[in-house]
Order: C-alpha cells, then structure tokens, then sequence
C-alpha cells in the first residue's frame, strides 16, 4: 500500500542503486584480499625476522671463533672475544629504564699475552691496529667477498708483526682476491703481481708492473 502512495519510481533510482551494490561487492572484495594479505605479509616478516636473528647468531658465532683465532695468531697468544650487548648513551646506566626499540652493538673484550690489558683503550695504536686487522679478517674468513681491498691497514706494525700480517694474507687469498696498498715489504712479497709508480732518469713517472714468479724465474736463469 506504501509502495502504491509513492507512486511512481525514478528508473534512475534503480540505475544508481545497483552501481551503488556493484560498487560495494567490489569493496568489500578488495577489502578481504587486503586483509588476507596483510595476514600474509605478517606471517612472512615473523618467518624472516627469525630467520635473520637466526642467521646472525650463528654468523656471529662464527666471527667470533674466527676473531679469536686471528687474534692468537697475530699476538702469539692471549684472548680475543666478542660480545653482542645493548649499547649505552651517554649518561645511562644499567638501572636506567631501557626502551622498547633497544639498540645493540658488538663489544670487544682482549687479554694480550703477558701484559694486564683487558680493555681496547689501554692498547696503543699499533695493538689497536692489529685487533681491527683481525675483526677484519674473521670476518672475511667466514663470508669471504669476491675481492677485498686494503689500504695501509699494515701502516703501525713492526717488521715481525708484518710478517704474522704477511703470513695472514696468504691464507686469505686462497678465498678472496686481494688488492693491498702498501709500502711495507712482507705483504709485497706475499703479492702475486706488484703495481708501482717509479721516475726515470728523465724525471717523468711511470707505471710499474711486476709478476713475481716471473721475476724469480729470471732470477734462477
């Protein structure tokens, strides 16, 4: 009786509403694949954090049992660790609230042979040289890199730590290519071909290349 009093109905009215469903039905299909998805994508990035912390612990775990070999070799003894700990701001100290988004750095704790060091900051630079140099190689030795340039990291060793420094690089190139800037002769003679800049008597500079195991078999000719 109602529909009869209205009278009349507009055909546009039945035209706009069923765009209107239409259009609703679509949304409301995107919306439950946006959902799904969002679902998905949580799954995956819970999947992939574990994996990564779980990778990293074991890579780290690596590193660390590399470090300490390196360490031991470079300084004839004594201990080289590695901790994963929260780094601290300035000012902070263990009873201070920590946050939500935490974050965390690698401390170096070594015991060098002889000597009541414990702490980075009581080496001298020579010392602290040698602990980089072999971070720097534990870590290259348990993911080595196609290739792998050094520029003067020999520069504040001694002659005998340069020849522990020489003898490191050669097991290390049995993985990784190495491009060394140096002017210290043990890692030279640990280089299969030798780069070099030299002035001849015209005092113009030139290029100088060398293959050592060319060079020695003229040497035994």
């Amino acid at each position: 009786i109602r529909l009869e009093e209205i009278g009349g109905i507009d055909p546009a009215i039945l035209k706009e509403y069923q765009d209107t469903k239409t259009r609703h039905e679509f949304l409301e299909r995107e919306l439950e694949d946006l959902i799904t998805a969002e679902k998905d994508l949580r799954t995956l990035t819970g999947e992939l954090e574990k994996k990564i912390e779980r990778d990293f612990r074991e890579g780290f775990s690596k590193i660390k049992t590399e470090f300490h070999r390196y360490f031991r070799t470079i300084f004839g003894g004594g201990t080289g660790s590695l901790a994963y700990a929260p780094l601290r701001k300035a000012g902070e100290t263990e009873e201070t609230e920590r946050s939500e988004q935490e974050e965390y750095g690698i401390e170096i704790d070594v015991n060098l042979p002889q000597k009541r060091i414990k702490g980075l900051a009581m080496l001298s630079g020579g010392e602290r040289a040698l602990v980089s140099i072999a971070l720097l190689f534990a870590t290259s030795a348990v993911n080595p890199p196609p290739f792998l340039v050094l520029d003067e990291t020999d520069s504040a060793l001694d002659e005998a730590n340069s020849r522990k420094y020489g003898a490191i690089l050669k097991e290390l190139s049995e993985k990784t290519q190495l491009v060394l800037i140096t002017h210290n002769r043990e890692p030279m003679q640990q280089a299969g071909i030798l780069y070099g800049v030299t002035m001849g008597g015209d005092g113009i500079s030139k290029i100088l290349s060398l293959k050592l195991e060319e060079a020695e078999s003229y040497g035994n000719r």
